[in-house]
Formats: C-alpha cells, structure tokens, sequence
C-alpha cells in the first residue's frame, strides 16, 4: 500500500489550514456546488486535479522537538511520514533545520521541503549542515498553491519508489543468498563425487591385485581343511585356526566389495529393488571392525528384519548415506562413558523408516537449525568437512524420501522414510 502520509512542522497554526485546503480534497457536497457555480459563471473547473487525485493523510505539529518526536512514534508504529513540510523559524524550541538532522539521524530515507520566508540560513549554510541531499527542496513563502501540490505528489511518490527499490534489492539479496548456497551444495557434491570416483577407481585396482592372493588362501585353507581330515588330525588349535583363517579371508572380501560399492558415485545407477538387510549389512560391513577396536556397540538384530522387504534406491547411495550417518554416530560417542549405536527398521506399508539412534544426549537447538546445510559441521578443523549431512540429505530426497532428525528422542536419532516400491522408484529422475 502507498504512502501519502505528510507531517507539517510550523510555528503559524494558520499555516496548517492553508495546508489542508491545499492538499485536502474538498467536502464533495461544497465541491459541487462550486464546480456548478464555477462552470456558470466562468466555464472553468475551479479545483485543481493535483488535488483531488491523491489522498493525503496530513499531521501538524507547532515545534521542532514535537515534530521530530511525531516523526519517530510513526515510524514505530509502522506508520511513517513519506514527506515533511519544515519551517526555518520556530522559536523557542528547535529551528528546522536542527529538527531535519535530528529526523535524519533515525529515517534518512524521509523526504524533506524546507519552507522559509527568512534569511536565517543561506543555501551554503543548509548544504553545510545537511549536506547535500536529493531528500531535501526549499520553498519560499509565500508559496503557490500548484507548487505545494506538485511538490506534494513528486515526493511521496519518490519515497515510496525508493521503498519499493528497498524491498526489491532485500529480496534480490535474499535471492542471491539463497541461489549461493544451493550452487555450493552442488559443488560440493560435484567435488564429492569427484572425490568418491577416484576413490572407486582406486579401491577398483585394489580389489583387482587383492581378490587373487585371496582366491589363492581360500583354495588353500579348503584343501588344507581336507588333508587334515583326511589324516584324521584332530588337534583343536589346528582346525581353529583353519577356520580364523577361512573366516578373515572372507571378511576381507567383503571389505573389499563394501569399499568398492561405497567409493562409487552412484548418480547414474538405475533405481532398483534391493533387500534392504543386503544394504544395511553392506554398511555395517565395511565399519564394524572400527567399532569393535573402539569398544562402540553397535546393535543390529538381523532377525528382526524381514529377509525380503525391499526398497527401490540406488543400493550404492543408500549405502554411502547408512555410512555417513554411522561414522557420524561413531564420531560422537567416542568421549562418552556409554558408547552405543542401533539401527531399526520398521514396515510403513509403502514405505519404510530406518533409524540409527547413538547414545548421544540429542543436539542443540542452535545446531539443529544448521545441521543439514552445507559447510556446518561441529567437528574438529580437519576433522570434518560439513557436507555428509547435506549430501546424504539430497541423495534421500532424490529417492523421493525424507532425512530427518528426531527432535523428540533422548538421545540423538536420525530416521530415514523411503519408498520400497519399484513402481514409485520408475518415476524417479536420475539427476
């Protein structure tokens, strides 16, 4: 809504009459009449258009100080005076041009006409102690009537042009703001894609020179596993390290492949139905020796959940958000007394709700309002870099699934909803 509101401050209470028939609109009846009377006897519209077209809303004040006061509760009352008409002299209070610096000093943006009849101030004496400014214009009394009234519109509508430029360029920054972070949200998943397809790259070649020697110690163990049967050698230590070996063999490859899945970018994975105790147990793979080492329980019964409830999702990116979350729970509990870890899993029909709780005693409000965007991170410099959290929160939405902190558990709980589907997942773009 525009504003018309215009504060006149002058010692010459006859002056504000003047005023209001300037720039008020006639009383409708009144104008009839002599528009009637006008138009016979002289063929002419005796009131001017500049005055009746715009609405103003007109306060007086008689002294400097109570304009300046008039001036300030307005503005707090979300009300403030787009123009003032200021006299010079005003005495015994404030002259005017000590009350336009005391307004200024608060509502720069207000729109000042200096009236004067006096040579109290020279223009080289108001530039000097306003400076110079397109806010302020000088009329001399006596003035016209069309002049006040041009003056009138020109102003108000400045000020209310240079409101509307206010609020533009607000919300242009705000804009600006907005589209900066999201681009640094998509660098940074560019950069740790980059990163992740280095890292496959290399857990590739990895996987290659190791899966042999592997092969070789599996076939190994197996055929020493039979000889010693076949020599009916039943000494206990023996066939228990038989079977530490088999068994590291095969936990070894398993990190392998885990390591492999994990290092994969995943974007371009077609979106497929998997068993989602494959995908949490691929996760929990590749970190339950780091848990085991530090003395973290890390709780997950496998019997609980079902063996065929699927989800639809690229297998690789869930897994990569399951690891984000763990190590983040990993990294937290390490100074606590009571260090724990659990996963849940629980069927909502279409969909599905994974839960990884720590013993952690929830997280601040001032942390949570930063928690998924980008860069935060509450972790030691070289510790962290902020982004697992966001990243893992755009991997979630892009499987049209919610990431998100339980604020109402005791200690600190991440759920993850998604689809299990594949009907849903077919309509899923890949990004």
């Amino acid at each position: 809504m525009k504003n018309y509101r215009i504060l006149i401050v002058d010692d010459n209470k006859s002056l504000h009459e003047d005023f209001k028939k300037i720039l008020l609109p006639v009383d409708d009846e009144l104008k009839n009449k002599v528009k009637d009377l006008a138009t016979e006897l002289f063929d002419e519209k005796p009131s001017s258009p500049l005055q009746s077209s715009i609405h103003y809303e007109l306060s007086f004040a008689d002294q400097g100080e109570t304009g300046y006061k008039m001036a300030l509760e307005a503005n707090a009352t979300g009300k403030p005076y787009a123009l003032v008409f200021m006299d010079v002299r005003m005495p015994p209070g404030w002259d005017g041009i000590t009350t336009i610096s005391k307004i200024w000093e608060t509502l720069p943006m207000t729109q000042i006409v200096i009236c004067t009849a006096y040579s109290d101030y020279s223009l080289d004496d108001i530039i000097e102690k306003l400076g110079v400014s397109e806010r302020v214009l000088i009329l001399k009394k006596p003035f016209d009537t069309v002049e006040v009234q041009q003056l009138a519109l020109a102003l108000t509508t400045k000020w209310n042009l240079e409101q509307l430029n206010l609020k533009y360029t607000e919300n242009l920054e705000e804009l600006i703001i907005q589209r900066t972070k999201e681009l640094e949200g998509e660098r940074a998943r560019s950069v740790n894609s980059a990163k992740l397809v280095a890292l496959g790259e290399m857990a590739g070649g990895i996987a290659h020179e190791i899966n042999n020697p592997l092969a070789i110690i599996l076939t190994n163990v197996e055929i020493q596993k039979e000889l010693l049967g076949q020599e009916k050698i039943t000494n206990p230590k023996i066939l228990t390290i038989a079977d530490k070996i088999e068994t590291t063999t095969l936990r070894i490859a398993k990190i392998i492949r885990g390591l492999r899945a994990f290092s994969r970018s995943g974007e371009n994975d077609p979106f497929e139905s998997v068993r989602l105790l494959e995908v949490i147990q691929e996760a929990v793979g590749i970190c339950a020796e780091k848990f085991k080492s530090t003395n973290v329980n890390l709780i997950f019964n496998e019997m609980e959940l079902t063996a065929d409830l699927e989800i639809a999702c690229r297998n690789t990116q869930i897994i990569q958000v399951l690891l984000n979350l763990l190590n983040n729970s990993y990294d937290a509990v390490q100074t606590l007394t009571e260090k724990w870890i659990k996963i849940n899993v629980e069927d909502h029909g279409d969909k599905v709700l994974i839960s990884l709780t720590d013993s952690g005693k929830g997280i601040t409000d001032k942390v949570k309002d930063k928690l998924f965007q980008p860069f935060f991170t509450t972790k030691e410099i070289g510790q962290g870099t902020g982004l697992g959290l966001s990243i893992s929160k755009g991997i979630i939405e892009d499987h049209k699934g919610v990431l998100a902190l339980d604020s109402q558990c005791k200690n600190t709980r991440f759920t993850i909803l998604l689809p299990k589907l594949r009907e849903q997942a077919a309509d899923m773009k890949v990004s």
